[in-house]
């Protein structure tokens, strides 16, 4: 986000909720991929709560989140994305939050 300066904070909330609406969508489709793993939902609720503080509202939880409509909007996106995408992509994707 080396532009952060320049956006308004709609746009970084916008950001932001795709940024955890494709993570959400990653702990669906990792455990079909690589198995389960505990490190994989880990990672990614550390991930989740580091940015929902990034929100322009930090008081924000994820419950909250997933009623918003823009978050919803950028999760069906991210679903449809990981739908589309070859599971060599998804796979390389789950193997790299293991490696975090």
């Amino acid at each position: 986000m080396a532009h952060a300066e320049s956006l308004s904070k709609a746009e970084l909330d916008l950001l932001v909720k795709e940024d955890i609406a494709t993570a959400q969508v990653l702990t669906e489709v990792c455990p079909t991929l690589i198995g389960e793993n505990q490190k994989v939902v880990q990672h990614v609720n550390h991930f989740t709560q580091s940015n929902l503080k990034r929100l322009s509202n930090p008081a924000t939880t994820l419950a909250q989140l997933k009623q918003d409509a823009e978050y919803q909007t950028a999760y069906a996106e991210a679903k449809k994305d990981s739908l589309s995408a070859d599971q060599t992509e998804q796979k390389q994707g789950c193997e790299d939050i293991l490696s975090l």
